[in-house]
């Protein structure tokens, strides 16, 4: 078995003993460094207590009403527009007409003839601005009296941007439908402090009340009277999953942004003598050759 490497090796170290001791300043402040980050560590383990958040509980939410900041003007000051595809069904425009009517709003609707005409009007200056949501059924109608299919199909589009800024946070990457779970994830539940879920904003930007409405109008059209005898009776709210109380340790969170720097700087003293000692060999021509007997 070859063991030429142990020698090598151990010539490199013996060649870094020598360099440390012609060196004596820097060594000392390696050990320094070392000593100093080393007492900053268990000092801020000291300083740093463990603190206990908890446990959380949350109101319910109402979903039959739209957010206040519908009806604020310094938002919008018009009415908001209640966009649908397609426009030639008699039966979506009916479900529109009850979405508007529950909600008690006075949307102005706008139909349209298919998803692509929706998307040119909203990229028109302005026009993205009025329109709060748009209900697309995902079905062909062949004419304008085809009934609705048993296996109902819709999406809700929403603005990217976030219309409500009186809420406790500001939405920057859109919706997230794509994301289960957040990049950085917290120890405790999400926006903790807040009932309504906190981003993207289900509730705060009307979405909830919004399917919910669509869901309504669509029993409606199937069995009418049944529904409205049902939902005089009921009331639907969302609640937030209570929380039980945790332990947050903020020392990780200064451990993990402190210990790269520590060993970078540890590190660096050592790097920038065997750097030195490599430039002084080479203005030299100095050339270290290690002979092994055996």
């Amino acid at each position: 078995m070859d063991f030429s490497w142990v020698y090598q090796f151990m010539a490199l170290l013996w060649k870094n003993f020598i360099l440390k001791r012609r060196r004596l300043v820097a060594l000392f402040v390696e050990f320094t460094l070392t000593l100093l980050f080393a007492g900053t560590l268990l000092l801020t383990r000291k300083i740093l207590t463990i603190k206990k958040y908890g446990p959380f509980n949350y109101s319910l939410q109402p979903i039959d009403k739209l957010p206040a900041f519908l009806g604020m003007p310094m938002i919008f000051p018009g009415p908001w527009e209640l966009a649908f595809v397609p426009s030639k069904s008699v039966v979506v425009k009916s479900i529109v007409d009850h979405v508007k009517r529950d909600l008690h709003y006075n949307f102005t609707v706008q139909g349209f003839s298919s998803e692509q005409d929706f998307e040119e009007y909203v990229k028109q200056e302005n026009n993205s601005k009025k329109v709060l949501v748009a209900i697309i059924f995902d079905h062909e109608f062949q004419n304008s009296d085809n009934p609705l299919p048993l296996k109902v199909k819709y999406y809700l589009r929403f603005s990217s941007f976030q219309r409500n800024k009186y809420v406790g946070f500001v939405r920057t990457e859109g919706w997230e439908t794509g994301v289960l779970f957040p990049t950085f994830p917290s120890l405790g539940p999400r926006s903790e402090r807040s009932s309504h879920g906190g981003s993207p904003g289900y509730i705060t930007e009307g979405f909830l009340a919004m399917q919910h409405a669509v869901d309504i109008a669509i029993m409606k059209y199937y069995n009418h009277k049944a529904t409205q005898k049902l939902f005089r009776e009921v009331t639907v709210f969302v609640q937030r999953f209570p929380y039980p109380a945790y332990s947050h340790d903020y020392f990780y969170t200064f451990f993990g942004i402190f210990i790269p720097l520590v060993i970078l700087f540890i590190f660096s003293m050592n790097h920038l003598t065997l750097i030195q000692a490599i430039v002084w060999e080479k203005e030299n021509r100095l050339k270290v050759t290690f002979l092994f007997l055996w």
